[in-house]
């Protein structure tokens, strides 16, 4: 288990060289030594390139166009024309934590994810949601909070199972599937965002689950407001997307080298 814990601490601390901003930070590193060295046309492209790189991942134009990649093969599905299946399968990824000792978790960009499964439980497509989402030692883990929100949003606890043991995806869809194996569930709504459907989808079917994808939470936006800021400004909304896109595209890279797709 140690191992386990080491390795993923430290693949997310190598995941942070994949964000924009961390790497514009790196190259101006670069340039300062490169100057400190007199190697000013060094200094000068690295800084450029920096510059330039987290100008681009700031901007609309660029942040939905990788939010395309990964959302255009998971159209929205209206919830009346979702399949049934035996068990909605919610992911993790829509929690920051606890800020107040008795007090509910709080949620991120990607709660769209818990009110969707919540939609689709109400809707009858399947009479349990099992949560998945590990967390560190010594806190509540994704799965309790999302547990616990669930069922302030109306969804009984005994239609609720837990897996709080995973740490990543791939660990999402092992001990998941290990759970509803022993329960002869094969058949899944899977609940995750667009963007991270793919993986996660393929993820999920390698344990021999049938999976039916329930996108949600899409980044993209169906009537964009170019009237609000010029497509070209850059913001801070969509450094945050061009960075979970990329990290995105480089994670599902990555797990196929691993041979986990």
């Amino acid at each position: 288990m140690g191992g386990t814990v080491i390795s993923f601490e430290l693949g997310k601390l190598l995941s942070l060289l994949l964000y924009p901003l961390s790497q514009a930070l790196l190259l101006a590193f670069i340039a300062l030594l490169a100057q400190l060295a007199r190697r000013r046309r060094t200094a000068f492209c690295a800084l450029a390139l920096g510059f330039g790189w987290l100008y681009l991942c700031s901007t609309a134009v660029f942040a939905d166009f990788l939010m395309g990649i990964l959302e255009e093969d998971y159209p929205p599905i209206a919830i009346s024309a979702t399949q049934n299946a035996e068990a909605i399968v919610l992911l993790g990824g829509a929690i920051r934590g606890d800020t107040q000792v008795g007090g509910l978790g709080d949620l991120n960009q990607q709660a769209d994810r818990l009110v969707h499964a919540v939609a689709l439980y109400k809707a009858g497509k399947a009479p349990l949601v099992l949560v998945t989402g590990g967390g560190p030692d010594g806190v509540r883990s994704e799965a309790e909070i999302m547990r616990e929100l669930l069922q302030v949003m109306g969804v009984p606890a005994s239609a609720i199972l837990l897996e709080d043991e995973s740490r990543n995806t791939y660990q999402n869809a092992q001990f998941t599937a290990g759970m509803l194996n022993e329960l002869g569930i094969r058949r899944i709504l899977l609940v995750t965002s667009a963007f991270h459907m793919r993986r996660s989808e393929e993820l999920f079917a390698a344990q021999g689950l049938e999976v039916i994808p329930a996108p949600t939470d899409y980044q993209r936006l169906l009537t964009p407001t170019p009237g609000v800021y010029p497509v070209w400004l850059p913001s801070v909304g969509d450094l945050w997307q061009s960075t979970h896109a990329l990290h995105e595209l480089l994670g599902y890279r990555v797990y196929r080298f691993r041979g986990w797709l």
